[in-house]
């Protein structure tokens, strides 16, 4: 028997989930082969950035996820305690800062173990095949696809897959990457953690006040409730003996011990403490060497692995697939050519390499490292600036100016340039149907926004494939760089690809054409109609 679809991902996790619903949204038949029995229990992962809620939105998940919120960002703050029952709180910064100047969609609180279930409910509904319990025995490639043999880990049937392409997404102790020959590099391991899911009685309050997370200095570890279920998260640093650092368990944490420190943390002797699942994990820094070998892509942990700090690492996964989803279906549904795909590597890794160093700046500050094992790192940037304003230097765009020599910078969101290779600003705009954001106006496919001077209906009248939408107004000329004449192509994943200050002497048909032409690798470029 073979499956045929047009996308194999090896991994089911939130970056492979993610990237199936991205490519079914797309109407991208793709299958996803993941071993686990199920979606995880444990939730590292827990901080949607307003970004990746905006991404969530475009794909018709937000709702969904809101709905299932298991924090409160907003009225939730980071506490440090020596137990949960002293008096002495220390209030910290609060994860997001407000940023309704900067989106219309806020950040969510939603963990790992809720938002994979919800993303594969999602996937499945538009058409994805997503299979547990299903182990990816062997890879192979040639200029035509890649041919796979899965096998179901329950009944041992093993079955051929064949695909246009594939990503592997089975994070960072998968095989796919090294199997693809791809190296990656940086810091390594730079601390072990055991993390603890239990059922408790604990009040989720500290001083009245709910808490988002809290640092128990008694233990050195971090408490994390979960909104009115009972069910809390510690996170526990320890070092596992010589030559046992990559095992999955570490058999000095009995249930008995673990309870143990449960109660020390808690500061409660007789506190319930019913675990869940325990199981150690690494604080690592590593960035793939590229992120494609032929037709695979790296998403995700497997492309990148980030410290905790900022919750950079699992949102940057998230945009890591958007960006990718959008290409494959472009390419496979022959709008656009195969040098698309290079883009992807060209446009996430640098990004992923300088969003890995705020992680690190993050780590250093908010967790004094007195040995000075860790690496040197960069000055902090504003987080909302790692959220919305990196921007990629190369790649499907057409840049303006001499590009910066790492790849991708970070701006001040609030300051946008409207420079190609940015993420389009959002700017407050009034319709006949009220209220609406700039980023209202983006759809599945490239948009044009144009301005609202007297030529601007050249833009509308191009015949080229793209949606067509008027903004105009002094604050969307100023937050894109344009004139009233003007116009911005925004490509599907909301960076913007190219802008024209005003009607370009070419004319304004003449200038998408090859606008459109660079940025989709077209080798001829469509007639206007």
């Amino acid at each position: 028997m073979t499956a045929t679809p047009s996308v194999l991902i090896v991994g089911g996790g939130l970056n492979g989930l993610a990237t199936a619903l991205f490519l079914a949204h797309r109407g991208v038949p793709c299958l996803v082969a993941e071993r686990r029995s199920d979606t995880c229990v444990q939730y590292r992962f827990r901080g949607l950035s307003p970004r990746s809620m905006e991404i969530f939105r475009s794909a018709g998940m937000e709702d969904a996820i809101r709905a299932h919120r298991t924090g409160d960002q907003r009225s939730g703050g980071l506490a440090r305690v020596r137990t949960l029952a002293d008096p002495d709180v220390a209030w910290q910064r609060i994860p997001w800062a407000e940023t309704g100047d900067i989106s219309p969609v806020e950040a969510e609180t939603c963990d790992q173990d809720v938002l994979e279930p919800l993303l594969r409910k999602r996937a499945e509904l538009l058409g994805a095949d997503i299979r547990f319990g299903t182990d990816v025995t062997s890879v192979s490639q040639d200029a035509r696809g890649v041919t796979a043999r899965i096998r179901d880990t329950r009944t041992g049937r093993a079955e051929t897959v064949t695909a246009a392409y594939l990503v592997a997404a089975d994070g960072a102790h998968g095989t796919t990457r090294s199997g693809l020959g791809i190296g990656r590099h940086g810091p390594g391991v730079l601390q072990h953690w055991m993390n603890v899911v239990f059922d408790t009685d604990l009040s989720p309050l500290l001083q009245g006040r709910r808490c988002t997370s809290v640092h128990v200095t008694g233990i050195g570890g971090s408490l994390v409730p979960r909104d009115g279920t009972g069910r809390w998260l510690l996170a526990l640093p320890y070092a596992p003996p010589r030559g046992e650092q990559d095992r999955d368990r570490d058999e000095r944490f009995t249930p008995e011990r673990l309870r143990a420190l449960i109660r020390e943390a808690a500061g409660d002797p007789h506190a319930r403490a019913d675990i869940v699942d325990a199981r150690p994990w690494q604080v690592a820094a590593y960035v793939a060497d590229r992120y494609r070998a032929g037709r695979a892509f790296l998403v995700g942990d497997t492309a990148h692995v980030m410290p905790p700090t900022g919750a950079f690492g699992g949102n940057t996964g998230l945009h890591d697939a958007y960006n990718l989803a959008w290409k494959l279906a472009a390419v496979l549904e022959g709008s656009a050519g195969e040098a698309l795909l290079d883009s992807y590597d060209t446009e996430r890794r640098p990004v992923a390499e300088r969003t890995l160093r705020q992680a690190l700046a993050r780590l250093g500050t908010w967790f004094p490292d007195p040995e000075g094992a860790l690496p040197p790192a960069d000055p902090l940037v504003d987080d909302e600036a790692v959220i919305f304003g990196y921007r990629y230097e190369a790649g499907a765009l057409v840049p303006e100016g001499e590009p910066d020599p790492e790849g991708a910078v970070f701006e001040d969101p609030r300051r946008p340039s409207g420079r190609p290779g940015t993420r389009a600003p959002h700017v407050p705009l009034h319709t006949a149907d009220g209220p609406r954001s700039t980023l209202d106006l983006l759809g599945r496919g490239f948009v044009l926004l144009t301005g609202d001077g007297p030529r601007s209906a050249d833009w509308h009248t191009t015949g080229l494939p793209t949606e067509c939408r008027t903004a105009g107004g002094e604050r969307w000329e100023s937050a894109y760089g344009v004139g009233a004449d003007g116009a911005v192509l925004v490509r599907p994943d909301g960076h913007i690809a190219w802008r024209a200050p005003g009607i370009p002497a070419q004319g304004a048909t003449a200038a998408l054409r090859r606008a459109l032409t660079t940025v989709l690798s077209w080798t001829s470029a469509p007639s206007a109609v």
